[in-house]
């Protein structure tokens, strides 16, 4: 892989006005022009990634045919100091694409001007020749599908936060020996000559490029050619990433790597090694929406029929997760878990609240002792039915869960996803009757679903997204071979709509665990889940770790992240859009069950 050189930091400052006198065309200060006006009243600047470009400014005062300038007595600032900042009437660009204001504040007056910015790039990486630039701009376009190379990461049409780390493009060599790799939106064009088959920018470089396609579409395109050859080149289909204004920060991810056998966590945005939370095989997991219990379970001895339940709290003091349940001590057998959200029914973490499944009964528990709490839960057993993998909503006022056959407590066959309502009065937990949210079956190109499970409130309550399949979830054979994929409803079931663009089709990528991210954001709501799908060449089912084959498992499970729009939300439409592969993780690991919430050292 290529790794483009760092590039200096950029400087984003917000310029701020300054009260000043100005003179006038008659020396009296206190004049009022009829108007005001800027110089260059609309300019285009071109600025090099990693560089600067200045821009001097006139101002002048209008009274009828005369013009004064007033440049001196004015202060100067933009709409977006991120652009950049000025030294009197000089203003210097920072290394960002886009459209901005220049006002000029001239007393008790103002005027304003236009600026576009195109932020440019020009970047050769080691190995590639000094005059790879000129080679491709020399170069005749040539179709051959045997020469012409595809793009395999990032996936067309997926939606990225703004602040995603870089995105690594990957692609096939397709016979060629040197690459052009193009980055283009509105306002930013920038070319990369490397001989890799991946190319990287750094992390400013990114973080340049990401801010001036917030709101538009970054375009990838790869040019191949033969150096020995180099009289023609072949161009790839483009992928096309809508980089949305959305950004998604304080937020941390929680999951298990099974072949590693512990739980890690890393804050959305880093790219380094995931912090251990806990080791020994740690399955079923949960956290809270606050970031300070963890609930798991463990197939004690391994004896996976006698799971075991354990909990974890976070000491802020000491900054470690401490056991406040020893699944060892068998104490509790069981399986899935999750939390009531702190300010209801309490207001505090102090009295923490959970909901686990034992044997296919949901049971309330305190999990800073593992003491049953008395309630009426037992109605979520509605005629036999097991109750497991339940989601207390974030408002605290509803669950969601699956409903399977008697007896079941960790696989789930002909599961109903079921909501029922929670009230705290009396100092009684009270819970309402379920009510069936799924229709049975869902019949789609790829088969007939009737298996549902793993449901997860959105951060705002509003939407319960879960999964579905043809069969047990589980198939130890071969485990995309019940197609689990990922299906989105309401808590009062008005719809239920595939999210096709999310699951890559009417195929089958093994697609399991959804939770959305803490963040209430502008214009997408943001899901991460577990899936075998390729990420590019970097890990396909042909070059995965053979550590992480079991239980059906061929490929390596990662860990994925995909928008959900909330334009299209509706009856009969798909929100969602192709995902995008988690930075930061080993994709030697196995990773599954991401919990997506607050990082605990905020607490």
């Amino acid at each position: 892989m290529m790794r483009l050189p760092t590039l200096a930091t950029l400087a984003l400052s917000v310029t701020t006005f300054a009260c000043g006198t100005r003179p006038t065309q008659d020396g009296d200060a206190g004049s009022t022009f009829e108007a005001i006006v800027v110089e260059p009243a609309s300019v285009t600047l071109a600025v090099a990634l990693g560089g600067t470009a200045t821009q001097d400014y006139v101002v002048y005062g209008v009274n009828g045919s005369t013009r004064t300038d007033i440049t001196a007595g004015c202060s100067f600032g933009l709409d977006d100091g991120g652009f950049g900042n000025f030294a009197a009437a000089r203003l210097t660009v920072n290394p960002r694409g886009g459209k901005t204001g220049v006002l000029a504040a001239c007393d008790l007056q103002t005027g304003t001007a236009e600026l576009t910015v195109n932020l440019r790039g020009d970047l050769i990486g080691p190995g590639a020749p000094a005059n790879a630039k000129e080679l491709f701009d020399n170069a005749t376009p040539t179709t051959d599908v045997a020469r012409t190379p595809l793009i395999e990461y990032p996936l067309d049409r997926a939606v990225s936060p703004r602040n995603i780390p870089p995105i690594e493009v990957q692609y096939t060599k397709a016979g060629n020996d040197l690459f052009h790799v193009s980055l283009t939106s509105t306002f930013a064009t920038i070319h990369i000559y490397t001989i890799d088959a991946e190319s990287l920018l750094s992390e400013v470089a990114w973080a340049a490029v990401a801010q001036t396609a917030a709101g538009d579409t970054l375009t990838f395109l790869v040019e191949g050619l033969l150096q020995s050859a180099p009289a023609t080149k072949f161009a790839s289909i483009p992928s096309g990433v809508t980089m949305s204004t959305d950004t998604i920060d304080q937020t941390a991810i929680y999951w298990w790597s099974s072949n590693q056998e512990k739980l890690l966590t890393q804050n959305f945005g880093e790219t380094d090694a995931p912090d251990d939370v806990k080791a020994e095989c740690t399955s079923c997991h949960s956290v809270s929406r606050s970031g300070t219990r963890i609930g798991y379970s463990r197939c004690v001895g391994g004896d996976c029929g006698k799971q075991a339940l354990g909990f974890l709290k976070y000491n802020s003091i000491t900054l470690q997760w401490e056991e406040t349940v020893n699944a060892n001590d068998l104490g509790r057998l069981g399986s899935y878990s999750t939390f009531a959200p702190v300010g209801y029914p309490f207001p505090t973490d102090d009295q923490a609240l959970a909901m686990v499944n034992r044997v296919g009964n949901l049971e309330l528990v305190d999990p800073d002792t593992g003491a049953n709490v008395p309630s009426n839960i037992a109605i979520a057993n509605v005629n036999g039915k097991s109750a497991m993998m339940p989601d207390w909503s974030p408002d605290g006022h509803s669950v969601v869960f699956a409903q399977g056959a008697s007896g079941q407590f960790v696989d789930i066959s002909n599961g109903k996803i079921a909501v029922m309502s929670y009230d705290f009065a009396a100092n009684s937990h009270v819970f309402g009757t379920p009510t069936v949210l799924t229709p049975d079956p869902i019949t789609l190109p790829n088969g007939t679903f009737n298996n549902f499970f793993f449901p997860s409130f959105s951060p705002d309550n509003n939407l319960i997204a879960f999964n579905a399949a043809r069969a047990n979830w589980r198939n130890f054979g071969n485990a995309r071979g019940t197609g689990s994929r990922l299906m989105l409803t309401t808590p009062d079931g008005a719809y239920v709509v595939d999210l096709t663009e999310l699951n890559g089709g009417h195929v089958d990528n093994s697609i399991t665990w959804p939770h959305w991210a803490p963040n209430v954001t502008n214009d997408y709501y943001w899901i991460v889940f577990a899936s075998e799908r390729d990420y590019g060449h970097r890990l396909t089912l042909a070059n995965t770790n053979t550590a992480c084959k079991g239980n059906g498992v061929q490929q390596c499970k990662q860990i994925w992240m995909a928008a959900i729009a909330k334009t299209k939300l509706g009856a009969g439409m798909d929100p969602s859009s192709p995902p995008m592969w988690l930075p930061g993780q080993d994709i030697r690991a196995n990773n599954i069950s991401p919990y997506w919430t607050k990082p605990s050292v905020l607490q």
